[in-house]
């Protein structure tokens, strides 16, 4: 069923598959520019889509599906074209902290995909939610860095603070999904 979240949902995909597309073919400062509204816009509607869903009732199985693809894969794309475009000059500084991002995301789904929807146990954390923060204004610093308009801010070093402050939250959630998955199987053992 398509409603306004779900086609909201379907649009973050489709620019998140357009970002690295884009970062590939122009990483100066005019793809850097579009790159950095596609990114502000999918992060809007990652917000959009679930409050639309429920104030005006309309979530879906469809929804509930697409949802948690459309989170990862603008995370996880992201964050490789960044790595692979600028990661030459600032190597492990977006290299550490985008590798324990990106696994998190990766094995997060596993569990919570091997334990279904119906486990309490992972639903999203308060520190998830500022772990995705943390990220999308790393994110953004990081791609307005590369824009000579604002080469003399200080975007590149704030970009590269919030990236390793969401991947802290990254890996102490990414710690306690894995512990909690560890327990479930063990009681299951029993």
């Amino acid at each position: 069923m398509l409603n306004i979240p779900n086609f909201l949902t379907i649009m973050r995909i489709v620019g998140s598959i357009s970002l690295p597309i884009l970062l590939l073919f122009d990483s100066k400062d005019t793809g850097c520019l579009i790159a950095l509204i596609i990114f502000v816009s999918c992060s809007i509607t990652d917000f959009l889509d679930g409050y639309l869903a429920r104030s005006l009732n309309q979530s879906s199985d469809l929804g509930k599906m697409l949802d948690p693809i459309a989170d990862k894969l603008l995370v996880i794309l992201v964050l490789s074209s960044i790595i692979l475009i600028f990661g030459e000059r600032y190597n492990y500084l977006l290299g550490i902290p985008s590798i324990l991002i990106i696994t998190r995301e990766i094995l997060v789904s596993g569990i919570r995909e091997y334990f279904g929807s119906t486990e309490e146990k992972f639903s999203v954390m308060k520190s998830s939610k500022l772990k995705t923060a943390m990220q999308m204004i790393a994110i953004i610093f990081l791609l307005a860095s590369q824009l000579t308009s604002f080469e003399n801010f200080y975007f590149l070093p704030l970009g590269l603070i919030c990236l390793w402050l969401a991947a802290g939250f990254a890996l102490y959630t990414g710690l306690v999904y894995i512990c909690r998955a560890i327990i479930l199987l063990h009681e299951a053992r029993k």
